[in-house]
C-alpha cells in the first residue's frame, strides 16, 4: 500500500495498481498550488460527507475527465452528487465491499458538534488497514486500524481529544489530516505535540507533505 496525501483531509491510497481518492475537497485545491490534474486518474472516490473542504464538484469533474471512475459515499452526499450530475453508491453501515479492487467499509461516526447544522458523516476502512473517519473521533473500536488518517485542527477539534482518539483505536501509524486551516510554525507544533503523545505510546506520527509517499 502506498498512501499520499494532497492538502487538507485528501489522502490517496495506491494498491495492486487500483488508486481510490478519499475526500479531494476545496481546501486542497484552494491556493492553486495543487490541480485536480496533478493527481491524476483514479478507480475509486469516497467521500465522508458534505462539507466543502472535503466535496468538491468541479475538482471531481476534472478528475472523471482523465478517467471515469466508482464514487462512495452516503444518501447525505449523493443529493449532492446527483445535482452535480454524477452517480453514486452507498456501502450500510457495518457493511463491505469490493470497490474497483479495494475492500471498503462503512462505518458510523458522528460530525462533530459545530455551530450550523451537522451533516451525516461516514468513516471508512480501507483494506483493513487505513480508516479515515471524515469529521469524526466518535467510531466503534477496529482490531484492523493499522493506519489512522487523524484530524489534528478543526473548529470542532480539541487536540487532546485527537491524541485520546488514536489513543482508543491504538494504530500502528497516525497520518494527520484535516490541518491545511493551520500553517508554518503553528503546524509544526501541532505536529511536535502529536508525534511526542503518540509515541510514547508506540504509534508512529507520520506527517505527509506534497508529494511525499507512505509505503507499507
Amino acid at each position: 500500500m502506498v498512501i499520499r496525501k494532497f492538502f487538507h483531509s485528501c489522502i490517496l491510497i495506491e494498491e495492486a495498481g487500483k488508486r481510490l481518492l478519499i475526500d479531494p475537497g476545496t481546501f486542497s485545491f484552494i491556493d492553486g498550488t495543487l490541480k485536480p490534474e496533478n493527481i491524476g486518474p483514479v478507480d475509486a472516490v469516497v467521500i465522508t460527507h458534505k462539507h466543502g473542504d472535503h466535496y468538491n464538484p468541479e475538482a471531481l469533474k476534472i478528475l472523471y475527465g482523465l478517467k471515469p471512475f466508482t464514487i462512495i459515499s452516503n444518501p447525505d452526499v449523493g443529493e449532492m452528487l446527483v445535482r452535480d450530475g454524477f452517480q453514486y453508491e452507498t456501502i450500510p453501515s457495518g457493511e463491505e465491499r469490493n470497490i474497483q479492487g479495494f475492500l471498503i467499509k462503512a462505518l458510523i461516526a458522528p460530525h462533530e458538534l459545530i455551530p450550523t447544522e451537522i451533516p451525516n458523516n461516514t468513516a471508512y476502512l480501507i483494506n483493513n488497514r487505513l480508516l479515515h473517519s471524515g469529521d469524526s473521533l466518535t467510531v466503534p473500536s477496529l482490531d484492523n486500524c493499522e493506519i489512522l488518517a487523524l484530524p489534528v485542527a478543526a473548529p470542532w477539534l480539541k487536540l487532546v481529544e485527537a491524541i485520546e482518539f488514536a489513543y482508543r483505536l491504538h494504530p500502528k501509524i497516525v497520518v494527520p489530516v484535516h490541518d491545511w486551516i493551520i500553517k508554518d510554525f503553528m503546524l509544526e507544533r501541532i505536529y511536535a505535540m502529536c508525534k511526542s503523545k503518540l509515541e510514547a505510546r508506540g504509534i508512529d506520527f507520520k506527517p505527509l507533505m506534497l508529494g511525499e509517499e507512505l509505503i507499507l
